[in-house]
């Protein structure tokens, strides 16, 4: 069994899927702040609801982010101690490795986003209203990933994540330990 844990997106999933590649069961759930105890009760409650134990999985794979600060601290540390007693295959995916579609742009505050315009480019930080006047120059009124409600009044948002094509994709790592993908505004040092 291979366990998937995506708390990133909003709402947040986790599912177990076979060596086929088949989702055997999934749960998903809506962040509602306190996301340090969050995680670890759902996970748990989850798998044994599944008759699974950590023991049975052979791969974990998380999305490590870009995204709230403490849910990613959580999940990484969540999922990195969990490997350090069991030794599981991990594997890390950006939140922008669950589109394949481009651009994408996901909330990092209220009032910038993180975008990225394809996929040789890299993530940056945009004020939001910024970021809309450069979509609309380029004609584009529509892009993939999640913003919080009211960020731009005339750019659409899908934000629909196919997470059975992401797992047939998926290719496994062997990581031992997953780092948290945090990406500084660039007025942080």
């Amino acid at each position: 069994m291979n366990l998937f844990i995506d708390t990133i997106s909003a709402p947040c999933f986790i599912c177990i899927f076979d060596n086929k590649r088949d989702i055997i069961a999934n749960i998903s759930w809506d962040i509602v702040g306190n996301e340090s105890s969050t995680l670890i009760p759902k996970l748990e409650e989850f798998l044994w609801n599944q008759s699974i134990w950590f023991d049975d999985l052979e791969n974990i794979i998380l999305v490590n982010g870009p995204g709230s600060f403490t849910w990613v601290r959580t999940a990484v540390l969540v999922v990195n101690t969990l490997n350090f007693i069991l030794q599981k295959n991990m594997t890390a995916l950006s939140y922008f490795d669950l589109f394949s579609e481009y651009p994408i742009i996901k909330s990092s505050s209220r009032r910038d986003c993180f975008f990225q315009r394809d996929e040789k480019s890299e993530i940056e930080i945009i004020i939001n209203w910024e970021l809309e006047e450069e979509l609309k120059k380029e004609n584009l009124n529509h892009a993939f990933g999640s913003v919080n409600p009211g960020t731009f009044d005339e750019i659409t948002i899908n934000d629909y994540v196919d997470y059975k094509k992401i797992i047939k994709n998926i290719r496994f790592d062997n990581l031992k330990k997953i780092e948290p993908l945090y990406i500084k505004k660039p007025n942080i040092c």
